[in-house]
């Protein structure tokens, strides 16, 4: 996961995801990070397949992301 040339974000497939999720407790709960320049955290309300896209539903903002997530993410 992350650029690939000339800076543009690349998008991530399934496994890009499952093998970043592996390295953490599988009972962890877990969060979306959403607007770099003010992070809010947003909960995860489901997950589907349409048109051969997988999508993450959104289950509402949370408040704001603690710093240290920003900085980790590298948005600060």
């Amino acid at each position: 996961m992350g650029r690939h040339r000339r800076g543009a974000k690349r998008e991530i497939t399934v496994a890009d995801l499952i093998d970043a999720l592996r390295r953490f407790d599988p009972g962890m709960e877990v969060r979306l990070a959403v607007q770099p320049r003010l992070p809010q955290e947003h909960a995860i309300s489901a997950v589907a397949e349409a048109d051969g896209i997988v999508w993450i539903g959104d289950g509402g903002a949370r408040g704001y992301c603690p710093d240290e997530v920003a900085e980790r993410l590298g948005w600060l």
